[in-house]
């Protein structure tokens, strides 16, 4: 891997975004000026008959459906020029139901589609998750080895006849990928390189000097923001890092016993519900009785 090089008084000086944070990841695939970075992506992990030519961004927020569910934000969501539809997520941790909230996600935005027509004639939904430093899936035995990227759609169970294109699920595993750049063949793999260690590179290596991720470096480098995107990629990323600091003190303390505490100092740094629910495991009921407590106090 290539070394970063050493700032003053022997600091190292970071020169792209680590795309595997939250900040990061919306510096980059959220920027719609990195639209042909996204679509470069996208065409690697998706099969070979769906690739993108254009897409537009979509709002990342999907409205509830009724009184009782409240609406989702989600990482980045856009529309492909054909009508598919795209959820990009990137996950660092592990989370409970982790897969089961995924399939709610692209369930919503399917759904979503049969409410503009009338007739089932619903442009297909496909969710990718980048799934970042814990092994969610603990994948296990000879089958897994060298496969980083899995798909999950509706098959038929014995033929596995797809009788039509409706929610697709892709995870790029970067949790499990260990290759070095020199064994990385496939441009499947250098794109899992790439993703997993721009972060600690210092410049483009000479087996990624292609035209794909040269746009991709370009647009981690955080030298090339503009004043506001940087003020905005800082002011996430001090959020981001408090944000885990509270969690690791959470677990070192106990985690079930300090729930609550955590909740209202998430809620102290603006974080939303979905997020304080997704990392502490309140319920809704329990959420809102604790902020009915502080507003109270």
């Amino acid at each position: 891997m290539e070394k970063e090089s050493g700032g003053s008084k022997g600091e190292t000086l970071q020169k792209y975004v680590d795309i595997l944070t939250d900040a990061g990841f919306k510096a980059v695939f959220g920027d719609r000026r990195n639209k042909e970075v996204l679509i470069d992506f996208l065409n690697v992990v998706l099969p070979a008959h769906r690739k993108v030519r254009d897409l537009e961004y979509s709002t990342t927020e999907i409205p509830s459906f009724t009184l009782e569910t409240k609406s989702v934000r989600l990482d980045l969501r856009c529309q492909g020029d054909d009508g598919t539809r795209f959820i990009v997520e990137m996950q660092q941790s592990g989370q409970r139901h982790f897969f089961k909230r995924c399939v709610e996600y692209a369930a919503k935005v399917y759904d979503s589609g049969s409410h503009r027509g009338g007739d089932y004639d619903i442009e297909p939904v496909y969710f990718i998750g980048i799934l970042g430093r814990d092994r969610i899936f603990g994948r296990v035995g000879p089958e897994w080895e060298d496969r980083y990227i899995s798909e999950y759609t509706f098959r038929e169970k014995h033929t596995g006849e797809v009788p039509d294109e409706s929610i697709s699920l892709i995870f790029v595993e970067l949790d499990r990928f260990v290759k070095p750049l020199d064994e990385c063949v496939s441009l499947t793999d250098k794109w899992c390189y790439a993703l997993k260690y721009v972060g600690k590179l210092h410049e483009l290596p000479e087996g990624l000097r292609v035209q794909a991720f040269g746009r991709l470096f370009a647009a981690c480098e955080i030298a090339r923001f503009s004043r506001d995107k940087k003020l905005q990629y800082e002011k996430d990323m001090i959020t981001e890092r408090d944000y885990r600091n509270i969690l690791e003190t959470a677990r070192e303390n106990g985690f079930a016993a300090g729930k609550a505490d955590v909740a209202r100092r998430m809620l102290s740094m603006g974080l939303s519900d979905e997020m304080i629910l997704q990392a502490t495991g309140l319920t809704e009921a329990e959420l809102a009785g604790l902020k009915e407590n502080i507003q109270q106090a």
